[in-house]
């Protein structure tokens, strides 16, 4: 069997052949698939519903609410801009840079 392995596991590999954890490659590739084939076979999940991350979403902290549906009839454009107070970013950024 040839099993093609990116560069990065590659190295990791040989690093620890080198560094006498394993007696050789294949030896090391053993215990991988072995450690692999241990581990549980997880479910398949179903995508959730945007319904049900909006819930997950409330329930976890991140939002305090689900906003209402935007109603259609409603052009995306109309909105109301907040207010904000204080120095603008931009000058900010020029300010701490200097």
């Amino acid at each position: 069997m040839t099993i093609h392995l990116p560069e990065d596991l590659e190295s990791s590999i040989q690093a620890a052949v080198h560094s006498g954890r394993y007696a050789s490659v294949d030896d090391a590739i053993t215990q991988a698939v072995r450690l692999l084939l241990r581990l549980p076979n997880a479910p398949a999940r179903k995508p959730l519903t945007e319904q049900e991350l909006e819930q997950k979403l409330v329930e976890s902290g991140f939002l305090a609410s689900v906003p209402p549906p935007r109603d259609p009839a409603t052009p995306a454009w109309n909105f109301d801009p907040v207010k904000i107070e204080g120095e603008p970013i931009s000058e900010t950024v020029i300010r701490e840079r200097r």
